[in-house]
């Protein structure tokens, strides 16, 4: 190879193979299987342009509690505004966050980036230790999929949710299964199915989404929405904050007001921080601001929507 040639090349951390099954992408501590060439290339971006797992750090104790264990695959129950006494099921890898969004207002402070021994928890993984959780665990409103990162990334985000319901259907067959989620992998059929198979599908629709969320260039807003018309239903989940990045001006409360239109969703949850974001001076917005948005979208579009100041 010439050293013109050598030079133009370019340099991937992962490579794809081809497997009897389909495509694996692989690097050193990460094999994921992908049902064709065109969603294997895709992956391996996705992998490539988050920088794959980032090193959690240690959250500030100073007027802030939480029952999160990071290590842990379940965690809580947590008192959630929206949903109640949630037990937690985190998907991505133990220490790290892995997300196709990078908000403003995230409460997960990132470190160096690592590429080396990351691990999913496995579908056994993920049902034993939710079985050891619900032994344990008094009542519940809900087992909620969520954690520090996206849960549909998860490399067989099927088989996972499979085990989840199996283990919940057994233990509390009354207890809703939801997910939160930024919707960004909606388009794929696996991934549609085992949303579609949850009792409540709760997708990230914020307003001015590009400032705020800042999605990856593979994840355009616009793609997003769309492919939420291709669920059963879903109840959408907006945050506002005010500060140095802020989404409440009346030019971005109508495009977002725009958005929920088309989406024509289940429901509407509006809500603020409560957690110091890491990366950026954002503040809360005051529970009154956030009942003048909720009037605001039930006059441009008819929707209702609940507030949790």
């Amino acid at each position: 190879m010439s050293n013109s040639h050598a030079a133009g090349a370019s340099f991937h951390r992962y490579h794809i193979e081809r497997s009897e099954q389909g495509y694996r992408v692989v690097g050193e501590g990460l094999l994921i299987w992908e049902p064709t060439l065109i969603e294997a290339v895709e992956r391996r971006e996705e992998l490539e342009e988050s920088g794959w797992c980032h090193v959690l750090l240690p959250r500030p104790t100073a007027g802030v509690s939480s029952s999160h264990d990071f290590e842990g695959l379940v965690y809580g129950p947590v008192a959630s505004r929206r949903l109640g006494r949630s037990l937690g099921v985190d998907l991505t890898p133990p220490g790290c966050r892995v997300c196709s969004f990078n908000c403003v207002y995230c409460e997960y402070a990132t470190g160096l980036r690592e590429d080396r021994g990351v691990r999913w928890p496995t579908p056994g993984d993920v049902g034993a230790a939710l079985n050891q959780a619900l032994l344990r665990t008094g009542p519940l409103d809900s087992i909620t999929i969520s954690g520090h990162g996206e849960p549909t990334l998860h490399p067989h985000f099927g088989a996972v949710v499979a085990a989840v319901l199996a283990e919940s259907r057994r233990s509390r067959p009354r207890v809703p299964v939801r997910i939160l989620t930024n919707g960004t992998r909606v388009l794929r059929a696996e991934v549609r199915a085992a949303l579609d198979r949850l009792d409540e599908r709760i997708v990230k629709v914020d307003a001015d989404a590009e400032r705020v969320c800042r999605p990856g260039h593979r994840s355009p807003l616009g793609a997003i929405v769309a492919s939420l018309a291709t669920l059963r239903d879903v109840t959408l989940q907006s945050c506002f904050v005010q500060g140095e990045v802020g989404n409440t001006s009346a030019a971005a409360l109508r495009e977002w007001a725009d958005l929920v239109a088309e989406v024509r969703p289940h429901g509407v949850q509006i809500y603020t921080i409560d957690r110091p974001a890491r990366a950026f001076d954002v503040r809360p917005v005051s529970a009154a601001e956030l009942e003048e948005i909720a009037c605001s979208l039930r006059a441009w579009t008819g929707i209702e929507a609940q507030v949790f100041a």
